[in-house]
């Protein structure tokens, strides 16, 4: 299955389980697929990585879609909600991506190696998500912050370098050396 079938077969049955579970607040494939482009959009950033973590992958943004991307990275997709856990082991088995491990639990209670690269998607105040990620992040690794506006005032009280770029509403925030 090519990639482009691959993003095609995740939204088709997102929005079906979508109907049952309400993962999200997307109900049309063209709001998925701008949930895709969204995570896709750093792609040329971190492309290089061998080894990754997504935390709290939800329905797969960005973590299963970077992953779908990257065939080569190992992607540990940290989701503890079981029906989230449910529907992304479904998916790993339906697109074949043997690239991808899922965890069904919390960053904090697992025993994963550090990583290159971790990623998330807003799901709590960036000082906390770099606390819980740190430990889990090989030297010279980045963070990616899929964030909204709220994180430049967050990063102002950080002693932290971070490049951001923007697209639409999203803040995109790339953070290197943290544990260098």
């Amino acid at each position: 299955m090519k990639e482009n079938e691959k993003f095609q077969t995740f939204t088709d049955e997102l929005l079906k389980w979508n109907k049952v579970h309400k993962f999200t607040n997307y109900k049309t494939k063209e709001e998925i697929f701008a949930q895709i482009e969204d995570s896709l959009y750093p792609l040329e950033k971190i492309k290089d990585a061998k080894t990754a973590i997504d935390i709290g992958t939800g329905a797969g943004f960005p973590g299963l879609i970077l992953a779908i991307a990257m065939p080569k990275t190992l992607w540990h997709l940290v989701e503890p909600l079981k029906k989230r856990y449910s529907f992304l082991n479904y998916i790993k088995i339906r697109l074949s991506l043997k690239n991808v491990k899922i965890i069904p639990s919390r960053l904090e209670n697992t025993d994963i190696e550090p990583v290159e690269l971790i990623t998330t998607r807003a799901v709590m105040p960036t000082d906390k998500i770099l606390q819980i990620a740190k430990p889990y992040l090989q030297k010279n690794g980045k963070i990616l912050l899929y964030k909204g506006s709220s994180v430049l005032d967050e990063l102002k009280n950080l002693n932290i370098k971070a490049e951001i770029f923007s697209k639409d509403k999203r803040n995109y925030v790339i953070i290197k050396d943290l544990n260098g």
